[in-house]
């Protein structure tokens, strides 16, 4: 959910600085819009059965490992685009930490508190509206890459993980590379060419 918070800001920031937007729109995509729907329509089935539906099942788990590997295959498919090898990474440390712990992302109780201070938390139970599950962190295998980074917003509080800082930063990269300013040719260059 942050990568969607920072991608709106990154948006608005480039905006501010009337950076061209449409350029995105115009980026040639490998794998066309049927992979990207089957990506967006995974993650709508992780948001309405797994996110936002309580349990922690193995087709909640299939579903959320599915969705990254369909996204992680979608960028490598489209490696050539800017930011594309650090979305890559984060999506790849992400699945590596949520594989090694059962398929969930894993939180400590203490970072899980600082996130919603006012729910209580169990070890080992996945939290509401959440893909984590939470553990302590001696029982969190690749711990360093599980939701520790702690952050936060004027209107929320988050834990990512190292993978997420990856996302946002590959995210970044797309943006302003994409939609970077047109060079303009100087009005004695007009008169030269004209």
């Amino acid at each position: 959910m942050i990568l969607a918070y920072a991608v709106v800001l990154l948006v608005v920031l480039a905006l501010l600085l009337r950076r061209d937007i449409s350029a995105i729109g115009q980026v040639p995509v490998r794998g066309g819009k049927k992979m990207a729907a089957v990506v967006v329509g995974l993650f709508v089935l992780q948001a309405t059965s797994v996110i936002y539906a309580t349990g922690q099942n193995l087709l909640q788990m299939a579903i959320l490992i599915l969705s990254q590997v369909a996204l992680a295959f979608l960028i490598l498919l489209n490696h050539h685009l800017p930011g594309a090898k650090f979305f890559a990474i984060g999506i790849i440390l992400n699945l590596v930490v949520m594989a090694v712990n059962g398929g969930w992302m894993p939180v400590t109780p203490s970072t899980y508190k600082f996130v919603h201070p006012e729910q209580t938390v169990e070890v080992g139970v996945r939290p509401p509206s959440s893909k984590n599950i939470i553990l302590s962190r001696e029982e969190t295998n690749l711990w360093i890459l599980s939701d520790i980074i702690p952050v936060i917003l004027p209107w929320r509080r988050w834990a990512v993980s190292l993978g997420d800082v990856f996302l946002i930063i590959g995210a970044a990269l797309f943006i302003f590379q994409t939609t970077s300013k047109k060079e303009k040719p100087l009005q004695g260059e007009q008169l030269k060419t004209g």
